[in-house]
């Protein structure tokens, strides 16, 4: 296996680790943000969208940056079952264990 296809297992495990790190803290952050507003009921999905949407910005800005790093191997299996180019079983053997640790 070349020298890219490690980097790109290790850059798979890092963006993963980070990403469910993140997720995790969704509702305690969400919480903050309504104490700190002072809102509750109907505008929690609100707020909890916008978190969301702004982490999975983040995070697909960073997987360009690390070089076609994901933390969601659902689209590597379906761009390697549809024959797209990037990916060979070999790496595709390494890649999904480092994304589902």
């Amino acid at each position: 296996m070349s020298e890219l296809g490690i980097t790109i297992v290790i850059s798979d495990l890092l963006l993963t680790f980070a990403w469910m790190f993140c997720v995790s803290a969704i509702g305690p952050v969400t919480a903050v943000i309504e104490a700190a507003i002072g809102v509750k009921g109907d505008f929690t999905i609100v707020i909890l969208t916008v978190i969301f949407t702004v982490i999975n910005f983040v995070f697909n800005g960073l997987a360009d940056l690390l070089g076609g790093a994901s933390f969601n191997p659902a689209g590597n299996v379906l761009n390697y079952a549809a024959g797209i180019p990037g990916d060979n079983l070999i790496t595709m053997a390494l890649r999904f264990p480092a994304q589902r640790m």
